[in-house]
């Protein structure tokens, strides 16, 4: 079942003054919808790579046997807990 069926499936089951609130709704974002918003799709995937990139280069470099390293001593806290499953 995609959105649009199960959209209507939900709103179909709403009193009808509900129903209203949730199409005033829909008419209230749509008319927030801007120029941007409005972006083809090569100028989105665009605008996501550089915010990758932008991100990437904020992310402090880290050693990959450090990581690991971290992720063994925090495994090792985790089993150290007791909280394995008893089953």
């Amino acid at each position: 079942m995609g959105y649009p069926e199960l959209i209507q499936q939900r709103l179909q089951a709403l009193p009808l003054e509900k129903q209203a609130e949730v199409l005033d709704f829909v008419e209230f974002l749509a008319g927030r919808v801007s120029e941007k918003d409005s972006l083809d799709d090569a100028q989105r995937r665009a605008n996501v790579a550089a915010t990758l990139r932008t991100a990437r280069a904020a992310w402090p470099a880290v050693n990959p046997d450090e990581l690991d390293q971290q992720f063994a001593e925090m495994r090792h806290e985790w089993d150290q807990r007791g909280w394995e499953s008893k089953t």
